[in-house]
């Protein structure tokens, strides 16, 4: 069992009270005083308990992680990664909340208004009403969005320009000679609620119309289970011209739709160029031509953009873009039919 608060006052020869004010009001102890007690507590591995201190706060010393996705994706667990790794020194727990439906996010709001078990709210890569937000806003609770559409009620928002990010695929693939682009991705009217997904499908058939007849667009939806490539594959072979180049929404489709592919006879790039979104765990010793983000310094970003809004600061951009990068692979090259 580890020193206790009576321990550390006995061996400083001060009273347990004097021990407290060290730790959460360290101004109002006499400096002698205090580095003794400082002493005394290092010398006995004594650290006081956070939940006593954010009693005598008001704070919770905790962060609310709300996602709509998986807890173990690769982007979730690397934005997670890169809070932890900001907030963890400042004193936080990051404390996970999934929600699957607009009826358990409801209540995660609902429930946070009243009970304010968290000093903030992270929502990860997906929307939320603004009738939820505006809830959460009047009891002070700052509210970051990442990979989200920013709405006002956001205390701030931290992610990539989708537009900018797609606009270099295509751009990419079009300059190869590519005129039938597909694009593969789940469709959102499956989902329960709206998901940041959508300005990437909004994206894709946004430049796609500005250049009119230099490129002829087609929207493939697959699943989100384990059956996405080869349910992908079949609709790509039933359309009448078979594409050229497929754009995939992120890496998580991209990556087993080119394994199912090769199974299949294509050789790639010669038969199809494939480009994904994220530069994932594996794409680039795979080859796989796609957009970068690093959701773990998106993390960091956002971690530090809210200990500056805790502190009392507004951040002098309320939606931060993060950098991205188009890394050009193996998986694309000019097509030969």
């Amino acid at each position: 069992m580890g020193a206790s608060i009576q321990d550390v006052a006995d061996r400083a020869g001060v009273s347990i009270a004097t021990v407290s004010r060290t730790f959460t009001l360290p101004d109002k102890v006499l400096p002698q005083t205090r580095e003794k007690v400082l002493k005394v507590a290092q010398d006995l591995d004594y650290t006081i308990s956070r939940s006593a201190s954010a009693l005598k706060s008001g704070k919770s010393a905790r962060i609310a992680f709300l996602t709509g996705g998986e807890l173990d994706s690769w982007y979730d667990s690397h934005v997670l990664a890169g809070l932890n790794s900001v907030l963890h020194d400042a004193g936080y727990d990051i404390a996970l909340y999934a929600v699957s439906d607009e009826q358990e996010r409801h209540a995660f709001f609902s429930d946070m208004s009243i009970k304010r078990n968290a000093d903030a709210v992270l929502v990860v890569s997906f929307q939320i009403p603004y009738t939820e937000a505006d809830k959460l806003a009047t009891t002070g609770i700052p509210l970051i969005g990442i990979n989200t559409e920013p709405i006002p009620e956001f205390s701030a928002t931290v992610g990539i320009d989708e537009t900018s990010c797609m606009g270099l695929i295509i751009n990419h693939l079009v300059n190869l000679g590519h005129r039938k682009i597909a694009y593969v991705c789940l469709d959102p009217e499956t989902e329960h609620f709206k998901w940041n997904g959508r300005a990437r499908l909004q994206a894709f058939r946004s430049i796609c119309s500005q250049l009119g007849d230099q490129v002829s667009p087609t929207v493939v939806y697959a699943p989100k289970d384990d059956t996405r490539a080869d349910f992908a594959l079949s609709q790509l072979a039933r359309l009448d011209q078979y594409p050229t180049a497929v754009i995939c929404m992120n890496d998580e489709y991209a990556l087993p739709l080119l394994f199912c592919m090769q199974r299949s006879g294509y050789t790639i790039p010669r038969d199809v160029s494939v480009a994904g979104f994220d530069d994932s765990t594996y794409a680039r010793e795979i080859g796989l031509t796609t957009i970068h983000q690093d959701p773990y310094e998106m993390g960091k970003s956002a971690a530090q953009t809210l200990l500056n809004l805790l502190e009392g600061e507004n951040p002098e951009k309320n939606m931060q873009i993060q950098p991205s990068f188009l890394a050009v692979r193996s998986t694309t090259a000019p097509p030969e039919r």
